[in-house]
């Protein structure tokens, strides 16, 4: 089951990134694993670093993509932000940052039925 969350997760992450893509952004890396876990999607928008956490659900029987995205997740992405920005040396220079979530609804053929974005929640 393990492996096929991660199938369905690389789906949800590939469309994410295409959609920011077209809404403008710069994405400029994915899968950043730091010691506090993995950012999913990193890009810049308008002079800003955004964080992006992408959550990818089948179907509605266990709830939506946003409902999966606690406080305690969000907190988790903002450590793994300091860790990224120590790391690259941007937390020198004040970089603007913020964190954002993309919810992506597959259907059960694997395909994208409708991709959401929520900015700036952190």
């Amino acid at each position: 089951m393990k492996q096929q969350n991660k199938i369905k997760g690389n789906i949800g992450e590939d469309a994410a990134g295409e959609f920011l893509i077209h809404k403008g952004y710069v994405v400029i890396e994915r899968n950043v694993y730091t010691r506090f876990g993995e950012l999913d999607i990193i890009a810049t928008h308008k002079n800003t670093l955004v964080f992006i956490e992408v959550k990818t659900k089948t179907g509605h029987v266990f709830g939506e993509p946003w409902e999966m995205v606690s406080k305690g997740k969000l907190y988790q992405v903002r450590k793994m932000a300091e860790q990224y920005l120590i790391r690259t040396g941007h937390a020198i220079y004040r970089t603007r940052c913020r964190i954002d979530v993309i919810g992506v609804w597959l259907n059960y053929q694997r395909e994208v039925e409708r991709i959401e974005h929520w900015e700036n929640l952190y």
